[in-house]
């Protein structure tokens, strides 16, 4: 059973995402909201109890929601570091000729004259690669803080080979595996004369 400093650790941990998640739908950003929501409750489950429910399989799949949604919010970070684009469209023109007309215009990540919408999405867009890491390096720790692992290494043969007959046959010896080829040995041929 992992120690109560990982406790105070995954509580730690548990603050910033609860945070980031009501900035998430906040600025409108549902979906991340939702992931944010659906990784708050596996952390409420798992420190109930004095962590009774801290099991090794919360910990991997916490930890590996918040590994991939690491990358993917760093992803969306680097597609915006050098500045946001906003765009407004504007429809014209008649019945037979309509004329949309889409203005794209480049504004710094942080940007005063935005609002605090603008300013609150950027700050999210910057805080969340941050919190995931933060969540994933948690779940290692205290992954690696139990005695004994998930995945046991293998305990017998792959494929079948030095194991009996499947399926009711009878016993069968044990099969060899084929040696690999012997490269570059044998006798030497001369090319030209």
């Amino acid at each position: 059973m992992p120690s109560r400093v990982f406790l105070v650790q995954t509580l730690f941990v548990l603050t910033p995402p609860l945070r980031a998640e009501a900035s998430a739908i906040a600025t409108a950003d549902s979906p991340e909201g939702v992931i944010f929501l659906v990784m708050a409750g596996f952390v409420v489950y798992m420190v109930q109890d004095s962590c009774k429910n801290m099991t090794m399989y919360c910990l991997f799949m916490l930890g590996l929601m918040a590994s991939f949604q690491c990358f993917f919010d760093a992803l969306a970070l680097f597609s915006v570091l050098g500045g946001r684009e906003t765009s407004v469209s504007s429809v014209q023109g008649t019945e037979n000729n309509v004329t949309v007309i889409t203005r794209i215009t480049q504004h710094p990540f942080f940007d005063r004259s935005m609002g605090e919408q603008y300013n609150t999405q950027s700050a999210v867009l910057l805080a969340s690669p941050l919190v995931m890491s933060l969540v994933a390096s948690m779940c290692y720790l205290s992954y690696n803080a139990f005695s004994e692992s998930l995945f046991e290494a293998e305990a017998g043969p792959i494929e079948g080979w030095g194991q009996a007959a499947r399926y009711g046959a009878s016993e069968s010896v044990e099969r060899t595996q084929p040696s690999p080829p012997r490269l570059f040995e044998g006798h030497g041929h001369r090319l030209s004369g």
